[in-house]
C-alpha cells in the first residue's frame, strides 16, 4: 500500500473553471478516532508490509473478551493478544469466520482483507489517544 499525490501540472488539476474544495467525510457528532500506532491500535502501512513478508500462522479459533483476544492455532498453541477496537474486530471475525491469519513476529492479524495491529502480553498497553473531529 503506498500513498501518492498528484503534483501541479497534472491534467487532473488543470481546469478552466473555479476549483472546488472537497470537504472531508463528516464524522458523527461526538465521534472520535484513535490516532495511536502503538501495539494494539492502528496499523501503519510499513508495519503491515513487514508483517505480510514474514511467516504466518492460521488461527483455528478466535475468542474476544473486551480488548483481550485468545488465538488458538492449528497446533493447539494459544496466544493472548489485545486490540483497542473489539467491536470492529468481532464484527469482521464473525463475518469472515475461518479467515484469520496471524504474523506472530509483528503481532499483526489479518481477517480476510482486514488488518489489525495487536499487542502481545509482553507489550505495554496504552489507552487510546483519540482525536475528535468537529462537525462541519
Amino acid at each position: 500500500m503506498t500513498k501518492s499525490s498528484l503534483g501541479t501540472g497534472n491534467t487532473y488539476e488543470q481546469s478552466s473553471g473555479p476549483v472546488r474544495q472537497r470537504s472531508a467525510p463528516m464524522t458523527p457528532r461526538g465521534a472520535a478516532t484513535c490516532d495511536l500506532y502503538a501495539p494494539g491500535h492502528q496499523i501503519h502501512y510499513k508495519h503491515q508490509g513487514d508483517a505480510v513478508h514474514s511467516p504466518s500462522r492460521s488461527v483455528r479459533d478466535l475468542f474476544i473478551d473486551g480488548t483481550h483476544i485468545s488465538l488458538t492455532m492449528d497446533d493447539s498453541t494459544v496466544l493472548h493478544w489485545r486490540h483497542h477496537d473489539p467491536d470492529k474486530l468481532t464484527r469482521i471475525a464473525e463475518l469472515l469466520r475461518g479467515k484469520c491469519v496471524i504474523y506472530p513476529e509483528f503481532h499483526a492479524m489479518r481477517v480476510g482483507p482486514y488488518w489489525f495491529n495487536c499487542a502481545a502480553e509482553s507489550d505495554d498497553w496504552q489507552d487510546c489517544r483519540v482525536t475528535g473531529q468537529p462537525r462541519r
